[in-house]
């Protein structure tokens, strides 16, 4: 008995070690010094399942990668994608405002970063759209439960199928099932905030769960504490020509953190305090008294550590027997910066210096079971690499001062000296009625400002789907060009709705949350995306006076209550005199046991 227990204990093993070698993980800690004391942070997480078929759906079998293809991967996504037939999944939450002129691009090319609130965008395979509305809507609402967001209220009104945007897709060789299509769908909440209850269960898809690797640093209160943070969950579907399968399952945690609040709250603690009159840093160069301080810049000679932005160090490498899983790159300018890493273990310290080789960019493997932490270091924190700018400017603004209709307008900067080709994405609530035949089109450059006459010269391809009251979302795709060295504006006009009673929120009074434009720019040289998303607006729509049907609601229940007394009183009350009264009351039975009780008594004290 023994003998075969042992057998099946290292069949088990020997099973196990090969799932975990057909699967594999990696994960990354990017970290660059930007201007003005800003650090951007990078962790990127990368999960790849074992390969699976996919069978013929004939034999009653559909796309399921069973439970024993899940060792690494997480089992608790997969069975999602499998009830929803997800292919492609993207989850992003996003909250701040990304500065484009002072910090360039957005990490990884802005292809894992959404816009402010949180964006859904999935792909379904289904044999017809209304299969796949009902698989999306059952995607979202386990999505809702399982990462504590508002995602359950994602419906029909909010919900657009993208046209365009289809080229971005990242399965690769999958082929449907025979009478199957794939939809792609997105809906965003512009509203939704971004909190801790959002972090713990992107957490807890690692394998690692936060206990070791860089994931050791994810702290809710240090990660959501930034200018700027985003946090993504993109699985997508990857096949080759035997029709072997995999699920790859891409996690990132961007921010972009003020590294001198950060060393003052570590200082001063959590609650702000002012500064004492002596530590304030005046401008020599002006009038300074005890009445009067111009200040400084920020400080340029800094020091701190990762424990001085998480609280905590890096708790050694994910995995103990893999020393090529966790990394750490650091982008920085050697000749004013010097970073070390300092590896601590109970009897031992070690720290070397982190070296360029020449370049802009230090790469160190964590392998050792140590505790590992960064000291940065510098002299002039306003020298570092040099940005990367991104190939267009876009902003985005209500225009008007009606309640009753309004204006929209986006306008496109081109800084490079080449034409620049993207897709603009763009999604309004339905109580926003949107007129196409108004846009109008002006374009800026050195010579001067033009209005557009032929807009074909500008819009390759347009797509505009309109609303529906109630119903569905004005959807609208264009493919535009901008010209070097121009900016072209885009203005067209809309209509606002009135809305019922229930439909609006409980700050009515602060507005309506409008999602942002997403913008794709193609480079066709290289076939390579940049992606971003533009600032939400905040639109105003007519609200009534709340407090009138609680007035009317008071006033009406007490004219009812009045009027329902009086004639009750009526109805069941009978009107005699005074005399009347009290020779009813002398032959009533409570009379007559009043005065039994009253002749008892007298005798008995006059007996006594």
């Amino acid at each position: 008995m023994n003998y075969l227990i042992r057998a099946i204990l290292i069949s088990i093993l020997i099973w196990t070690k090969n799932v975990i070698a057909d699967e594999s993980y990696s994960e990354s800690l990017d970290l660059k010094p930007l201007p003005r004391n800003k650090l951007l942070t990078g962790f990127n997480f990368q999960i790849e399942s074992s390969p699976f078929k996919i069978i013929d759906i004939d034999n009653n079998n559909d796309f399921s990668p069973k439970i024993s293809h899940y060792s690494l991967f997480p089992n608790t996504l997969g069975p999602i994608l499998e009830s929803t037939n997800t292919r492609e999944l993207s989850l992003r939450f996003t909250q701040g405002w990304w500065d484009a002129q002072s910090w360039g691009k957005l990490p990884h090319n802005g292809l894992f970063s959404g816009g402010t609130g949180v964006e859904v965008v999935a792909v379904i395979e289904a044999s017809n759209s209304t299969e796949a509305k009902r698989n999306w809507s059952k995607l979202t609402k386990i999505l809702s439960g399982f990462f504590c967001a508002s995602l359950n209220s994602i419906n029909d009104e909010i919900t657009t199928f993208p046209k365009h945007a289809i080229e971005n897709i990242q399965i690769k060789n999958y082929q449907p099932e025979l009478g199957n299509k794939l939809y792609l769908l997105r809906a965003a909440l512009p509203s939704e905030p971004v909190c801790t209850e959002n972090l713990t269960p992107f957490v807890k898809l690692l394998p690692t769960r936060g206990k070791a690797g860089i994931s050791s640093l994810l702290d809710g209160h240090k990660i959501f504490d930034s200018l700027w943070h985003g946090m993504s969950i993109d699985v997508t579907t990857e096949c080759d020509d035997d029709n072997n399968c995999k699920l790859k399952l891409y996690q990132t945690v961007n921010q972009v953190i003020d590294i001198i609040r950060s060393i003052r709250k570590q200082k001063e603690g959590i609650i702000p305090k002012p500064t004492p009159g002596d530590q304030l840093r005046c401008n020599p160069n002006k009038t300074h008294n005890i009445w009067q301080c111009f200040p400084l810049n920020d400080p340029t000679e800094l020091e701190w550590n990762l424990e001085t932005l998480y609280g905590r160090n890096i708790k050694g490498p994910a995995f103990e027997d893999d020393p090529d899983v966790t990394k750490i790159n650091v982008e920085f300018d050697p000749s004013a910066w010097n970073i070390q890493m300092q590896k601590d273990n109970p009897t031992t310290i070690i720290t070397n210096s982190l070296n360029t080789h020449g370049t802009y960019q230090a790469t160190e493997a964590i392998s050792e079971r140590y505790r590992y932490d960064l000291k940065f270091s510098s002299t002039n924190t306003s020298q570092v690499v040099p940005i990367d700018n991104p190939p267009l400017h876009v902003s985005r603004s209500l225009m008007g001062y009606s309640l009753d209709n309004g204006g929209l307008r986006s306008a496109f900067t081109n800084p490079s000296d080449k034409e620049v080709n993207f897709i603009y994405f763009e999604s309004l609530p339905w109580f926003m009625r949107l007129y196409l035949s108004s846009m109008e089109l002006s374009l800026k450059n050195s010579t001067g400002t033009y209005k557009i006459e032929d807009q074909t010269k500008f819009i390759i391809d347009r797509y505009y789907r309109p609303s529906l009251d109630r119903a569905r979302p004005s959807h609208m795709e264009l493919v535009m060009t901008v010209p070097p060295k121009s900016t072209l504006a885009m203005t067209y006009e809309f209509d606002k709705s009135l809305l019922l009673y229930r439909e609006y929120p409980p700050d009515a009074n602060h507005g309506f949350d409008v999602e942002p434009a997403v913008i794709i720019v193609k480079d066709d040289k290289d076939n390579k995306f940049y992606e971003f998303r533009t600032t939400s607006l905040l639109l105003t729509l007519p609200t009534p006076d709340f407090s009138m049907p609680y007035n009317v609601i008071i006033l009406t229940c007490t004219v009812l209550s009045l009027a329902f007394g009086i004639v009750f009183n009526l109805l069941t009350k009978k009107t005699v005199t005074e005399e009347e009264f009290e020779l009813v009351a002398q032959n009533s039975n409570f009379a007559k046991l009043k005065a039994a009780i009253q002749s008892k008594v007298f005798r008995k004290t006059k007996i006594d």
